[in-house]
């Protein structure tokens, strides 16, 4: 029985091809993109993963800096608006919530605090 000859209520549930695989290479976002200058040397410093503009990479970068890409792709983090030791505790805290036990930034919550505590903090990154 082709498509056509499904009652219109058959045809909505009819079988619909998956994209190929060059589609969902296309579709993918490139997580990194979202990270300010500020953000991949933070990022460095507490994990040891450098992070290029712009460069590939390999399609894997660190828990941290997934949820730092996350957040500022979902507008949690404003473009310009610097991480704070603040916004990491949130991070970590959100996380402990969501899933007891398996929080994948807390190996990297103090090395990132101490080099925000390093640095110093209260300027606004443009580099966005």
């Amino acid at each position: 029985m082709s498509v056509s000859r499904l009652s219109r209520a058959q045809q909505a549930y009819a079988v619909v091809a998956r994209p190929s695989v060059r589609d969902r290479a296309r579709n993918t976002r490139d997580d990194a993109g979202y990270l300010t200058d500020r953000d991949r040397e933070l990022i460095y410093q507490a994990t040891g993963q450098r992070i290029g503009e712009g460069q590939p990479n390999a399609g894997w970068i660190n828990s941290l800096a997934a949820a730092i890409a996350a957040d500022r792709a979902m507008g949690r983090l404003a473009p310009g608006q610097e991480i704070t030791a603040t916004y990491l505790h949130d991070l970590s805290r959100r996380y402990d919530q969501s899933s007891p036990g398996r929080n994948p930034v807390a190996g990297y919550l103090e090395p990132a605090l101490r080099y925000l505590a390093q640095r110093g903090g209260g300027r606004l990154d443009v580099s966005a």
